[in-house]
């Protein structure tokens, strides 16, 4: 900005406005790269920091699953003890003592299915955390963005209003020595007004803008390098597409566990027992080993094998669905890559030979050629085409991180 000040009021060549511009933007990236910079991986790892304490609930809920899947029986053994007297009717010395101990076993194959559903559903939410992850990212990403086009939209503004006071300082003097008329002063003055009506709203924009990134990134602080084109994973490997493909394994478990366990683990026992029926005689001790089968239906697990089912149909479409979509944001994202390429290059040309006519038209006015609307115009155009050049970098930049987003390449 105080380049171009410098340009306006002195009416350097463009050349000469172009070689500082050059230089104050080599010095500006010479001192931000020696200072350690925010990036957007560092917003992403506070961002997501508000989900540790539930993924570490989460994760050890689903570890206490693969172990308990992991154990000898499907369920504790029970130990029980029991007295039989008649001391409180006929009190012949009848006593019998009974301990016993009875614990469920596995039916054939029965462990296995259980170890299946409790290692595809820790996958299915390791899965599910990572596309949170990656969500995350996209809505980290386009509110940075948003907040960017703010600040060069203020810092815009803010040339805008600079220029318009160097202008009505210059035809205030031009006034007063009688080369301009007071109503160009007016004219000039109104200008000014103008460009601080554009400063306020990109002023709120901008503080809206940081509010938004603030919630989302958990006050972290706003990255200012731009994040370079990743390498993309293979379509599998999207955080989309394994998430889907962990859910489909989850509900293909499910689905073969409920059409396997048609019956609830059977029950061994060990019961020993001491007995005597009058208090003269001695007691005597057996042995008694037994095992008990619930019976099963084919409906009993009817309602658990048409969840499963439909989950594992609902997964396997949904994922079919969003390797399309994720193909059409890839093509749509390269294009739009590719498209931001050329705008550079093209709003690069127009700085140019905006530059070129406004230096004609700035020594045209102060000769007298051209008249004051003429020259507010002819700085509104250069101001908007090297807007236009810094608004076509964000672009490509937004473009890069639009086509990692949709890549599935986390910062």
């Amino acid at each position: 900005a105080a380049t171009f000040r410098l340009f306006q009021t002195n009416r350097l060549p463009p050349v000469f406005f172009l070689r500082h511009l050059c230089l104050g933007l080599f010095l500006s990236a010479a001192v931000l790269g020696s200072a350690h910079a925010a990036t957007l991986r560092e917003a992403l790892d506070q961002a997501w920091s508000v989900q540790t304490d539930q993924l570490l609930a989460r994760d050890q809920q689903y570890a206490a699953q693969v172990n308990a899947s992991d154990a000898w029986t499907p369920a504790p053994p029970t130990v029980g003890l029991f007295n039989t007297t008649d001391q409180f009717n006929d009190d012949n010395g009848r006593n019998e003592w009974e301990v016993g101990i009875a614990t469920p076993i596995w039916l054939p194959g029965q462990r296995d299915r259980g170890k299946a559903v409790a290692n595809t559903q820790m996958a299915a939410f390791n899965g599910q955390s990572q596309l949170m992850r990656w969500q995350l990212a996209g809505q980290l990403r386009e509110s940075w963005w948003v907040l960017r086009f703010a600040q060069a939209d203020l810092a815009n503004a803010d040339r805008q209003l600079e220029e318009a006071q160097v202008l009505a300082n210059d035809v205030a003097a031009r006034v007063k020595s009688g080369d301009l008329a007071a109503l160009d002063q007016t004219q000039a003055k109104i200008g000014i007004e103008q460009a601080r009506r554009q400063q306020y709203k990109a002023k709120r924009a901008v503080q809206r803008s940081r509010e938004t990134f603030a919630l989302i990134s958990n006050g972290a602080s706003v990255p200012d390098q731009n994040e370079p084109l990743g390498e993309p994973p293979a379509i599998d490997q999207h955080p989309m597409i394994s998430s889907l493909q962990a859910s489909i394994a989850s509900a293909q478990a499910r689905l073969e566990q409920a059409t396997g366990d048609t019956r609830d683990a059977p029950e061994v026992g060990l019961t020993y027992t001491s007995e005597r029926d009058q208090t003269a005689q001695p007691y005597e001790d057996r042995v008694k080993l037994g095992i008990t089968i619930p019976l099963g239906s084919a409906s009993r697990n009817q309602p658990r094998i048409k969840a499963a089912n439909a989950d594992w149909i609902e997964a396997q479409t949904t994922q079919q669905v969003e390797r399309r979509r994720i193909n059409a944001e890839i093509k749509a994202a390269t294009l739009e890559l590719e498209q931001s390429t050329q705008l550079q290059g093209l709003a690069a040309e127009e700085l140019k030979l905006v530059n070129e006519r406004a230096a004609w038209i700035t020594k045209g006015f102060r000769l007298g050629q051209f008249d004051l609307m003429t020259q507010i115009r002819s700085e509104q155009e250069q101001l908007a085409a090297q807007a236009q050049v810094e608004r076509a970098a964000l672009e490509y930049g937004q473009a890069i991180s639009r086509l990692n987003q949709a890549a599935g390449v986390l910062p």
